[in-house]
Order: C-alpha cells, then structure tokens, then sequence
C-alpha cells in the first residue's frame, strides 16, 4: 500500500483553527534535569509512523490519529495522540514539520511524551542536550527562556 493511501484513509476531523507553532526544539525531563530536544533531521516519509501505528494497535495500546488541516499554517496534516487529555502533535503534509498548539508547551508534561514518542518513532533525528539545570526548579520563565519557535 502507497504511503499517501493509508493516510488518505485516515479519520478526517475538523479544520484546526487554534494557533499554532512550528517546533525545532522541546523542553523535556530525564533524571531529574531539563534536556533540550533539538529536531536535526526530518524523515524522507511517514512510513515509519504507520508501522508504529500498526504496533501500538497490536499491542493494545491507545493512539490516536486522524488527518486535518491547520488552518493557522494554511497546510495540512496528520494529527497524532497518544491519549484522549494530551495536546495533540501535528505532522504537515508534505514538508513533515511538526506543529503544536502554541499553549501545550507552556504545559509540557501534557505534550513531552506524545513528541518524543510521536517523533522517535516517525523517523525523526533527534538531538539531546542535558543541562545541569534542576526540574524541580523548572518555571514557565526558564521554559519560555529555552524553548524556540521558527
């Protein structure tokens, strides 16, 4: 089965018109420090992303993924959640950046693991970079600070 075919059949939902942003870079947590995730490269297709569908479906494990358009970035794109409360992450079709709603990282633990997952397991590079910087001591200032928007 063509890569565009098994998109195509995805759920269609609504236009998403809530405002969003292109993201380069996320603020996450290991070992009790902040870690800069910095994507370096983008897949060349969403192939990967379908057999961890496959995967999570065999399993038993919730995802949900449906296709939209984003109506602030004027494309569309396939929206991925790994549960029914989380923010969702948005893949753009066919440039394959990755969006979010502009408020989810302001509340990350709500969004850390649906990118990591949803971005490991797509295809895309990613680069860490552990700071010495405490989580406990992780404000919304610091966050804003070292989260950077295109």
């Amino acid at each position: 089965m063509n890569v565009d075919e098994w998109i195509r059949q995805l759920q269609w939902i609504p236009p998403y018109h809530k405002n969003v942003v292109k993201l380069n870079r996320f603020i996450d947590i290991s070992k009790g420090q902040i870690v800069i995730v910095e994507i370096e490269r983008k897949p060349e297709s969403l192939e990967k992303l379908k057999e961890w569908i496959e995967y999570r479906k065999e399993i038993g494990k919730p995802l949900i993924v449906a296709r939209t358009y984003l109506s602030q970035a004027k494309t569309y794109a396939v929206m991925v959640k790994m549960h029914d409360d989380d923010f969702p992450v948005f893949i753009s079709l066919p440039e394959l950046d990755v969006y979010v709603k502009r408020t989810a990282l302001t509340k990350s633990q709500k969004i850390r693991s649906t990118l990591r997952y949803a971005l490991y397991y797509s295809g895309y590079k990613l680069k860490y970079r552990y700071t010495h910087i405490p989580a406990h001591r992780y404000t919304k200032t610091e966050q804003c600070r070292l989260t950077t928007f295109v």
